[in-house]
Parts: structure tokens; sequence; C-alpha cells
């Protein structure tokens, strides 16, 4: 059976990456229930270092882009005559422009709002991962988002609880009225606008390509059609305790929410054969490989090697210290 190894599933949705989702409900349009989900939270097994990617038999297909031009060479054995007369040259542009701009609206809902990683994302992914790894890896993934978001203008954004924290109801008077305190407030107020503003301007666009009809491309699901969806079922369905951009997908944009409900329904209503990636040795997990020392930075390398030194450590004190023990 075709594998497809993804980030783990999360809020009744087989995937919490937009790139897994998208891919699934691709695949779904293609394969459907041919295939087998792997969770994983490894992207290291992977040949490009990402995740997702499929393996089938010997072929090993990585990243997700050339996942789908496996699935459409006909070498390959695959019937996707339906999908492929959807697939038009001009959306190359649009795919770039939806993984692009709607991947910065979830990833920032994901990690950049501070209520949303510490209430919702965090929790979502700190135990996928093996002692000691939970410890470090989720902050730096958090922070493998930064640059990207920055450049977004998508990272600084004040969450609700930072506001709670400095303006709270039982301060008194004098003090909800310090000029400074009402300037801080101000500017998290237009900060916040500048992202909705930004949503809007990217939402926007696809709601009026979308226009009345039922798919971009009018007749049959796309590639678009699953990318898009899969990044507004990640903006309007998890739980955010910071629902910013939630409430603007929900309230103003029905037709892309009704648009992805409806990929939802034809794709991922049903139960996909679905297994836990294997995890590996206890021991084997701290070590890490070539490649991922290459990639790590100084400070996982060595809290790793620390965390090393320590066990091994404990174990030849306490083998050193039983015949003396047993002696007394």
């Amino acid at each position: 059976m075709i594998e497809l190894h993804v980030w783990p599933a999360q809020w009744g949705l087989p995937s919490m990456d937009p790139a897994s989702l998208a891919l699934i409900i691709y695949m779904q349009l293609i394969l459907p229930s041919k295939f087998m989900l792997v969770e994983s939270v490894n992207p290291d097994i992977s040949p490009s270092g990402q995740l997702p990617f499929m393996k089938r038999g010997k072929d090993i297909v990585a990243p997700a882009s050339s996942v789908i031009f496996y699935l459409l060479d006909d070498a390959n054995g695959f019937d996707t005559s339906a999908v492929k007369a959807t697939i038009n040259p001009q959306d190359t542009a649009w795919l770039a422009h939806a993984e692009s701009n709607l991947g910065d609206l979830v990833f920032h809902m994901f990690y950049s709002l501070h209520a949303n990683w510490n209430g919702l994302t965090h929790p979502s992914i700190v135990y996928q991962f093996p002692i000691p790894q939970r410890y470090f890896t989720p902050h730096r993934l958090r922070q493998s988002y930064r640059s990207r978001l920055e450049s977004a203008g998508l990272w600084s954004l004040p969450g609700i609880e930072q506001e709670q924290k400095a303006f709270p109801k039982e301060r008194p008077l004098k003090e909800k009225l310090n000029p400074r305190d009402a300037r801080d407030r101000f500017l998290k107020v237009f900060e916040r606008e500048k992202v909705l503003k930004k949503a809007r301007t990217t939402l926007d666009m696809y709601a009026r390509l979308l226009d009345e009809t039922k798919f971009f491309n009018k007749e049959q699901p796309s590639l678009l059609d699953a990318i898009v969806a899969a990044h507004i079922l990640l903006l309007s369905r998890p739980p955010f305790p910071d629902p910013l951009l939630q409430d603007l997908v929900n309230t103003t944009y029905p037709s892309l929410v009704a648009h992805a409900d409806l990929l939802y329904d034809e794709t991922l209503s049903v139960n996909l054969p679905t297994r836990k990636a294997t995890q590996g040795s206890f021991l084997g997990s701290l070590l890490p490989t070539v490649d991922q020392a290459e990639q790590s930075d100084v400070w996982e390398t060595r809290l790793r090697l620390a965390f090393i030194g320590l066990t091994l450590g404990g174990i030849v004190t306490y083998i050193s210290a039983a015949p003396s023990i047993e002696s007394a």
C-alpha cells in the first residue's frame, strides 16, 4: 500500500499541517482510500527534510510538489485523467500564491499568537515527541516559522492574553487612564487590525475567484481547490483561544468555508487507514545522525549529549556503588 507520511491529526482533521492536509485531500480525489496515512513528527526521515512525503514500494517521493508530479505521471500507473483535466498552466501562479499567503495566515494563528501557541498548538504536539525532544523540539519548530512570519509582518503581534494581563479589569481608574498605557493599547489594537486587513486582502481574492461556482475550475475539484480548502479548514475549525482570523473567516467568507466543507465531505469524511510512525529506540532517538547534527543548532546538540552523559553517569555510579551497598 502507498504510505503518505504526514504531520499528526488534530481537531477532527487528518493532519494539523496545511501541506499535509492539502495532499491528503488531493490524493483522496485520485486514489480514494487506497493509501495509508503514517503520522509522524520527525521530518528528518524525509529525503527533503520536510513532511509530507510518499512511499510506494522502493519509491520515496518528496516534497509535496514532487508527490503531485509523481501522481500525474502516466508512467506510474495512476488513473488521474479526470483530475488532470482541471489543471491549467495559469494555476501555477495561484498555487504558489495560496501556499504562501494562506500559509502565512495559518502559521500566524498557530505559531505567532501567544494565546494560540500556549493554549492550542504546543499542547497538541508536545506529547507527540519522545523524551527529551519534547522539551525543546516544539519551540524549535515554532522558531522555524519566525523569519517567514516576520517577513510577512505577522510575527510580533500581541495576543489577547497579553492585553488582558496589561489591562486587568480590577485596575484603578487612574491607572487605566495612564497615557502610556493608552498608547500601548492603541498600538496593539492597531497591529491586530493590520493583520485583519492583510488577511482580508488575501481572502477577498479567493472569494472573488470562486465567485458562485462549486469549484475554482467550475466543474471538478483541482489541486488549487485542495490547497485552499486545507488552509480554510485549518483557519475555521480548530478551537483557537485567540480567534482573530477564525472569526473573520467564518463570518465574512461563508463561500470559502462552504467550499472547504464540501471538499471535507467528499474526501475526509471517511476513516482513512492510519498508523503512527515508529520512534525507534529510546537511546537512538537521543543520538543525532550526521544529517541531524548538521541541521541542528549547537544548543540542541549539547543538550542531547548532556542528557546522555547524565544518564550514563547515573548508571555507572549505580553499578559501582552496588557492591558496597550489598556488603553493608
